[in-house]
């Protein structure tokens, strides 16, 4: 799963499983193998080199543990000596340094540096950030049977203390499937004394199945009116279940993350400054607390106070029928916010839409510049097929039931699973495959876009003009992102000698992909049933330049790590394609890895002779999950900020802004159009 070896910048860190790599720089070394016991936390495996001098790039904070006590690190110069070990917060995988004697660490360019005696021993440890559930909890195909097992998703928190607010210390919940008994499968829940009821109703248990999981809490039906029980107190889940549970759910996570600073993690946080100039708070005294007692407190703290502290990355409307909870244990994985019945756009309660729907289906482009060989669109016939469902405030919407939606992803509990079926990759080379059927489009293949950060291997195959025959063999072969330019037609994907329908394949060798042809979306379905992951597809015809220029920024973008959600919703920003895009499959996949944990994207405001203005989003991936804290390049004071949403805004010179950006590459927004940070002197 972890695995070390030496290369030219040092020493190589790879997890084969999630395909993920980073490297710890130093003057050449030569790895042994080493004993893990003597960390203080759990790793996978652990190598010996000797070094004096170690640069851990892109790490701007770190832990360091030492004498049984943890502390947040950043900026300041640090002396220590003795027995310390140094925990890096934002890489791919968690890793540790361990060394004995004297070091110094200190802060360098968007990284950090460790100096030791020269030929000093130091161990480096590693632990993959792969989950798989514990078990499979079987219950009755019914509302209280299906709540039973829901109840039983807690049994994957690692600790019911505020720390549970961090996503390594939220394991992946069990999984449900339907027998004639209910079968705990040796599972339990921590005993929190929380509970939930509700009316029994598929709805009303698909709702609050992300808040009982994080909380702990047991889920009943049976109920008139939903309410939680917390320390002997009943509080109502008022009005709207679906907005009620996202509400206490957002504000008892913001809550944990403010807490946790009186614990092991005692660092400077933006929120708990902001929430303590609104409201009255204890965190020192919640963080003693149990945990019935300590969400007790939480829910009485006025949340006018916390509502627009935290931003959430993720909706899952999910269609309230008996075939759908067996996906319920990966959208409370990804801590999705539910919403169950699905809310859909009615026409007549929204007159906006149907002009919307117009010009989502029209298109006045000439057959020649669509890709598609059809000269008119059948808007009804596709209008059978799309749902629209109510948009959400989160970056990331997903869809759990028939037809295909707009403006949200579709997944798949098979495609979901192959997270958890995902065996080690031979090496972590990253395979990337170019398929252009049409030479018109030619501009959109471009090998230049992928492969930008030298820590990462990158491997590029071109294809043009291929036949059936061909197609089908490339398709066959391993590779980690298919990007398909070209025609799509009801018949399949078009090839020189005709076309190949996707739903002729028996199995694929794609990971992830792009098909970027019109109405893909029943091709790139196929494409998930035979084995992908995931995909970008389109719902309807697309004209030969949107789709060139979505296809570029969609490839750039999934090439610094981010995820399909995130990707599409900075395309979305930018008011491209609107909501001709969407996900089929996973849409937390990602292609490449971030070199700096989450993702940030940067927004100019204001730019003149001497300064360039700017606000701050942070996208969060799998690795950096909802609950994680950091801090921007840009950073003010070394305050740590909750890792998803809006962080804040800020004011550079043109010189520091060269010098902040200088290496790192990543999305800026400028005037409604994507250019990247390392072509900050375009600027008037």
């Amino acid at each position: 799963m972890i695995e070390f070896d030496a290369v030219d910048r040092g020493l190589r860190v790879v997890d084969t499983i999630e395909e993920v790599e980073y490297v710890v720089e130093a003057a050449p070394v030569t790895p042994e193998p080493a004993s893990i016991e003597p960390f203080p936390v759990p790793v996978d495996d652990a190598a010996r080199i000797r070094a004096g001098r170690l640069y851990l790039p892109t790490v701007i904070d770190y832990h360091l543990r030492k004498d049984g006590e943890r502390q947040l690190m950043a900026g300041d110069e640090q002396s220590v000596t003795g027995s310390t070990v140094l925990e890096a917060t934002n890489t791919p995988m968690k890793l540790y340094l361990r060394f004995d004697g004297p070091a110094t660490i200190t802060e360098a360019k968007h990284g950090t540096r460790i100096s030791v005696e020269e030929g000093s021993s130091v161990v480096v440890g590693a632990r993959s950030l792969h989950q798989q559930p514990a078990g499979t909890v079987t219950v009755p195909e019914t509302p209280a049977g299906v709540a039973r097992g829901v109840s039983l998703f807690a049994s994957a928190l690692k600790t019911t203390s505020p720390e549970r607010a961090f996503p390594t210390l939220r394991g992946h919940p069990p999984l449900l499937e339907f027998g004639d008994t209910f079968d705990a499968d040796g599972l339990e829940r921590p005993a929190t004394g929380i509970e939930i009821h509700v009316p029994e109703e598929y709805s009303s248990v698909f709702t609050v199945a992300p808040l009982s999981y994080y909380l702990g809490a047991a889920v009943h039906t049976g109920a008139e009116t939903p309410h939680l029980v917390a320390d002997g107190e009943s509080f109502p889940l008022s009005g709207d279940l679906r907005e009620a549970t996202a509400d206490t759910l957002t504000h008892c996570l913001l809550l944990d993350c403010v807490t946790r600073t009186e614990g092991l993690y005692s660092v400077q946080l933006h929120e708990r400054e902001l929430l303590a100039e609104r409201t009255a708070i204890a965190p020192e005294r919640w963080y003693e607390m149990p945990v019935d007692r300590r969400t007790a407190a939480y829910l009485s703290v006025p949340r006018d106070a916390t509502d627009d502290l935290l931003e959430w990355h993720l909706t899952a409307d999910v269609e309230p029928t008996a075939r759908n909870a067996e996906i319920l244990p990966f959208v409370v994985d990804d801590l999705a916010i539910v919403r169950s019945p699905t809310p859909i756009a009615d026409r007549g309660d929204a007159p906006a839409e149907p002009d919307e729907l117009e010009e989502f289906f029209r298109t006045d482009e000439p057959r020649g510049l669509l890709r598609s060989t059809r000269t008119t669109q059948n808007a009804d016939a596709l209008g059978e097929s799309v749902r629209s469902p109510i948009d959400t405030e989160t970056y990331g919407h997903v869809w759990v039931g028939e037809q295909f939606p707009m403006g949200a992803s579709k997944p798949t509990v098979e495609a979901y699973e192959r997270r958890l079926d995902r065996q080690p990759a031979d090496d972590s080379t990253t395979t990337v495959t170019l398929v252009c059927n049409d030479e018109e489009m030619l501009e959109e293949m471009d090998e230049g876009l992928y492969g930008f950060f030298d820590m990462l291997r990158f491997e590029i195959r071109s294809h043009h003009d291929l036949t059936t025959a061909e197609l089908r063999e490339v398709l066959r072969e391993e590779t980690s992102f298919l990007h398909y330019v070209g025609h799509v037609e009801d018949e399949g994907v078009q090839c020189a000698d005709g076309y190949l329908d996707l739903r002729t394949l028996s199995g694929t060798g794609v990971d992830a992909f792009l098909l970027n042809g019109c109405t893909s979306y029943e091709q790139g379905q196929a494409l998930v049933d035979a084995g992908a992951f995931g995909g970008v597809v389109t719902l309807t015809s697309v004209s030969n330049a949107k789709a060139t220029e979505t296809g570029r920024h969609l490839a750039q973008l999934l090439d610094i790590g981010f995820d399909f959600h995130g990707a599409l919703d900075v395309i979305r920003r930018i008011r491209i394609s609107r909501q001709n895009y969407v996900v089929v499959g996973d849409g937390r996949v990602t292609v490449s890895q971030s070199d700096a944990g989450a993702l940030y994207i940067y927004e100019v405001t204001d730019v003149d002779e001497d300064s360039i203005s700017f606000d701050c989003t942070v996208y969060p991936t799998r690795a950096y999950d909802i609950g994680s804290i950091g801090r921007t390049y840009a950073s003010d004071g070394g305050k740590q900020r909750i890792t998803v949403g809006e962080l804040g805004s800020y004011t550079l010179s043109r010189e520091e802004f060269a010098e902040t950006f200088e290496n790192e590459r990543a999305p800026l927004l400028v005037d409604e159009g994507l250019q990247w940070t390392d072509t900050y002197d375009r600027f008037p």
